[in-house]
């Protein structure tokens, strides 16, 4: 995955569409605009997911990889160095452990 912004949008569609899925039959009308919400923060985390990130041509000091940061050198050239992070598996980890979790409250709700 390229980056976290798709979990997030991601995230976001499926508590809206389970909160729309879980309303009374009184409030049809809300749980129908809690589901398009949903759908389109769905269609949202899809577009995140499969962007190709494109360096402006306005922009001459593009960044290469997403996770960098541009440092002046002695010589005075700026030069892009990698920031170390921590694997993103666990955040992979934690995100399937909250869908779990989201889909089996949902089915005990039922």
């Amino acid at each position: 995955m390229r980056g976290q912004t798709s979990w997030i949008w991601f995230m976001f569609g499926m508590i809206q569409l389970f909160f729309g899925a879980g309303m009374p039959v009184e409030y049809q009308l809300l749980g129908q605009l809690f589901g398009a919400s949903g759908g389109g923060f769905i269609v949202l985390a899809v577009y995140f997911l499969f962007r190709k990130d494109k360096a402006s041509p306005m922009n001459a000091v593009a960044k290469k990889a997403e996770r960098t940061t541009l440092i002046r050198g002695e010589d005075g050239v700026l030069y892009e160095v990698p920031i170390k992070t921590p694997n993103s598996r666990f955040t992979l980890v934690l995100n399937i452990i909250w869908v779990v979790i989201l889909l089996f409250g949902f089915i005990m709700q039922s």
